[in-house]
């Protein structure tokens, strides 16, 4: 697919980030466990940057910010009714044209984008800093009732040097352990 205008929408995000020649793409599995989002984050701020992007921008700032929020809610609603073992966290480059992060956990319940209208709730603002940070997002229902993916999608207007083409992490136990181009936390 020749993209010739920058995605709005989460099917023309969806749609870009499917699989291509200069797709990019990392992924990793992580336990139901509240450090998971740490090292989620980890993860990746140093995948954006191993991508060539800034380790401190704007960018890699708010796909760390999101990742941290859906891995957060995946921890603590994921397990509702779940039939997977784990949470799977994927991003997805399509360099100068699109970002996407997927979280996949085991409960088919979707997100709430909450009004917080009280300043007191401890709680419930996820969803309100994923929709502020990213250009958009959406959920995807995982076939055979396995739970649910929650996208979130940016844009990618600025060229990157990428040079790693799929990797592979496993996360269980906490440990991060990358078996692709050397890359190391």
């Amino acid at each position: 697919m020749a993209v010739t205008a920058a995605p709005d929408t989460p099917a023309e995000f969806l749609s870009c980030l499917a699989s291509g020649a200069r797709l990019r793409e990392v992924s990793a599995d992580f336990a139901y466990e509240p450090q998971s989002a740490f090292h989620a984050r980890r993860l990746a701020r140093g995948q954006l940057a191993e991508w060539g992007f800034d380790r401190r921008g704007d960018l890699t700032e708010r796909v760390v910010l999101t990742v941290s929020e859906l891995m957060s809610n995946a921890v603590q609603h994921g397990l509702d009714g779940a039939r997977m073992a784990g949470i799977v966290l994927s991003i997805r480059l399509l360099p100068g044209v699109a970002l996407g992060v997927a979280v996949e956990d085991g409960s088919s319940a979707r997100p709430v984008l909450n009004d917080c209208r009280s300043t007191d709730a401890v709680d419930g603002r996820g969803m309100q800093l994923v929709a502020f940070e990213s250009t958009c997002w959406t959920t995807e229902q995982l076939g055979d009732g396995r739970g649910k993916a929650v996208w979130a999608f940016f844009r990618c207007n600025t060229s990157c040097s990428v040079t790693a083409e799929t990797a592979t992490v496993s996360a269980g136990d906490g440990m991060v352990a990358c078996i692709s181009s050397g890359f190391s936390w």
